[in-house]
């Protein structure tokens, strides 16, 4: 699905939605809640940001903090 005449705010911090987007319905249009995680990853040529299990991110964080 593509998103036209939206203005995204990129920050190193994070990603400012358009406030004229529907957060709620692209949420569950495709099964995302507040507090779920992403990464940004490279797939071919592209930087696509993919959601993360919760289980995984807190196992990556214990593995980050005590290796």
């Amino acid at each position: 699905m593509l998103y036209y005449d939206y203005t995204w705010d990129l920050h190193d911090w994070g990603i400012i939605l358009d406030e004229e987007m529907n957060a709620n319905k692209l949420a569950s249009n495709h099964n995302w809640a507040e507090g779920d995680y992403f990464k940004l990853i490279n797939r071919g040529n592209r930087m696509v940001m993919v959601k993360v299990d919760p289980m995984i991110k807190f196992l990556d964080d214990g593995t980050k903090k005590n290796g």
